[in-house]
């Protein structure tokens, strides 16, 4: 007789340490969930640090190198203009020695327009005949793009969806701390007490279910 009335209570308590051996693996999974993203949004932030000091070097390194650019064909488009001008006054020259200075200037011109050319991209001319410098930039900054990681915008927003998620993986640690809290006191409560056990083993079931979902979704985000 004595046998009968002990087995239903050891079942019950073999039941609550299930129970409570699923909350100790769902916070075990929850903790290591939470240590991978802390680790991982910790590495997003120093990618996004170095992306954004490689993209400040790039946008300097690029914008004097577009300006050098720009002083090449200034000095190119002043020599154009003197040569053309001197081409012009080529006429008026009287004396065979004024003729001689005129071709020599003008000579001297055409060298210095020659090879003021080597050092702008005729490319980035207009068809007005000014220098795009900002498509130079454009250009250089979107080839630094396919060969660098310039985008810290694209690493502080993975951090911070880590960062989340971190937090919410620590949040589903209260319901099934609640959970384990209950899961203890049903099994601890004397047999005879059988409608407050299965309340509590009710409480403690649903903050179970509470809290695993919270793993679930948050692992999802």
């Amino acid at each position: 007789m004595e046998s009968k009335v002990e087995e239903p209570e050891d079942r019950f308590k073999t039941f609550m340490g299930v129970l409570i051996a699923a909350v100790a693996l769902i916070t075990a999974i929850a903790l290591w969930r939470a240590s991978i993203s802390a680790r991982t949004g910790g590495f997003e932030d120093y990618y996004a640090l170095t992306a954004a000091l490689k993209d400040n070097e790039t946008r300097t390194l690029n914008t004097a190198k577009a300006y050098e650019h720009y002083a090449g064909f200034t000095n190119y488009a002043v020599n154009n203009e003197l040569l053309s001008l001197l081409e012009q006054d080529q006429s008026t020259a009287g004396t065979e020695e004024e003729r001689a200075v005129m071709d020599y200037q003008i000579w001297e011109a055409d060298q210095l327009a020659a090879t003021n050319r080597n050092f702008f991209t005729a490319r980035f001319l207009k068809k007005t005949g000014e220098y795009d410098v900002n498509r130079e930039l454009d250009e250089q900054y979107a080839e630094a793009e396919r060969t660098l990681d310039l985008d810290a915008g694209a690493h502080l927003e993975r951090s911070n969806r880590l960062d989340n998620k971190t937090f919410g993986m620590v949040q589903t640690l209260m319901p099934l701390g609640i959970a384990l809290l209950f899961f203890t006191l049903a099994g601890a409560l004397h047999p005879e007490r059988k409608l407050l056990r299965w309340i509590t083993a009710l409480i403690g079931s649903v903050c179970l279910v509470a809290g695993a979902a919270m793993v679930i979704l948050t692992e999802l985000i």
